[in-house]
């Protein structure tokens, strides 16, 4: 916030991350009324009172500091401060004027710099997505920035995904994420020349990606949101925005008309990308199962890790169990695990076609039998009938078969137990 001393007052507005009414990012200047600026010329002179400074504590935040002109002795001098050391009983007569002249730059002041961004279309295509996103200046000076395949995909780095919010006429909206866009080689690259995107005044710049989504997605129409973390340039005195801004995208509506994954093939391609992002975040005895699926149970000791062989399903909501399990380890040498253990997603569940459908979709299939097709690629553990419907496992009965290829053993051998898949 910044009073010129005369009659403009400018607003800058850098992280709208977390804010509910705005989105982008941007510096609004309001035309102020006679009663405006005397209310801020008192604000000033507040900020030279010798007591500004006798509050606290003093917190680190290097964006929360105030600078104002005074007059000391007959002589014009500079102060600066922090917010945070400024006594309660000054607050009201500091802040109540500029927080009110903030909501009314942004509302009806002039857009002195404004940058948005929105998903314009989500189109499938030859097994991935292609998603264009517009970047919007509805300000007076130009705003440029690095194609987004150069960020490093972090917050400080550049960050840039879209995600579909909250599918049209359901309450709950999703919690999990859409199409990572950092980091990825745009369709239209040649569009940007030495890689830099120049937004002018009054103008958009679309930018198109070639991705796959980071989770799964249900055909349906959505409230589309994301997120931004860049690095802008921009034309001109900034009145305190930064060149790092975080921002909300302005919603849009987009209509999925498939399902992701919908064939074996898509559900391979996911599962290999699912598995890497949830390999960081391993399910801890008590915890909460964050999705359905197939996950292996990791056992710590001596910081080294030991894995099981098989795989066990839990559904999104189960509790990870507290008590100790007993699994071969993923050596197959006959070692046990046996205590407690932590859990890592490692592929989809078994997944009826519909609710209590016996059919199972396909590439979802956790147990396959002797001299089927194989329904989905990886290892697999043989299992022997040991009389009365149980079975055991045959540890040097565990081969590598791709989908597509039949399974060994004869169909209808009463002896074999068939086949259980131990992960890609």
């Amino acid at each position: 916030m910044t009073f010129d001393g005369e009659g403009k007052f400018y607003f800058a507005k850098g992280d709208t991350i977390n804010d509910e009414t705005q989105t982008g990012v941007g510096v609004f200047v309001l035309n102020l009324q006679n009663r405006d600026v005397e209310e801020l010329k008192a604000v000033a002179q507040t900020l030279c009172d010798s007591n500004i400074q006798t509050g606290g504590p003093e917190t680190h935040d290097p964006a929360a500091t105030f600078s104002v002109v005074c007059m000391d002795e007959g002589k014009v001098v500079s102060r600066s401060g922090s917010l945070r050391l400024i006594p309660e009983s000054f607050r009201h007569k500091i802040f109540d004027a500029p927080l009110r002249l903030s909501e009314r730059a942004r509302t009806e002041g002039r857009k002195l710099i404004k940058l948005d961004f929105t998903t314009e279309s989500v189109e499938y295509k030859d097994g991935r997505y292609i998603v264009s996103v517009r970047f919007i200046n509805s300000g007076d000076r130009w705003i440029k920035f690095k194609t987004p395949d150069q960020w490093r995909g972090s917050t400080t780095g550049g960050d840039l995904g879209v995600a579909p919010f909250s599918e049209i006429g359901k309450m709950s909206p999703r919690d999990d994420w859409g199409f990572p866009l950092a980091g990825v080689k745009m369709v239209n690259q040649e569009d940007f020349h030495d890689g830099i995107v120049v937004v002018n005044p009054g103008s958009s710049k679309t930018l198109k990606f070639n991705v796959l989504p980071d989770n799964n997605i249900t055909k349906g129409e959505y409230d589309f949101s994301g997120a931004a973390f860049m690095r802008i340039e921009y034309e001109g005195y900034g009145w305190g925005l930064s060149t790092q801004v975080d921002f909300r995208p302005i919603r849009t509506r987009i209509t999925i008309d498939r399902d992701y994954p919908s064939t074996p093939e898509e559900r391979e391609q996911y599962e290999k990308t699912h598995r890497e992002n949830m390999s960081q975040w391993p399910v801890k005895p008590g915890e909460t199962f964050p999705e359905d699926g197939l996950y292996r149970a990791v056992q710590m000791s001596g910081g080294v890790a030991f894995r099981s062989l098989q795989l066990t399903p839990f559904k999104a909501g189960d509790v990870a169990p507290t008590d100790g399990v007993k699994m071969f380890t993923e050596s197959a040498s006959g070692t046990v695990l046996n205590g407690r253990a932590q859990w890592l997603w490692v592929g989809s569940a078994p997944t009826p076609v519909k609710q209590w459908s016996p059919d199972l979709i396909d590439g979802t299939q956790q147990r396959c039998a002797a001299g089927d097709v194989c329904p989905r690629t990886g290892r697999w553990l043989a299992r022997v009938h040991s009389g009365d419907w149980n079975y055991r496992y045959d540890l040097a009965g565990i081969v590598t078969r791709k989908r597509g290829e039949r399974m060994p053993g004869a169909s209808g051998d009463s002896h074999h137990g068939g086949w259980e898949w131990l992960g890609a």
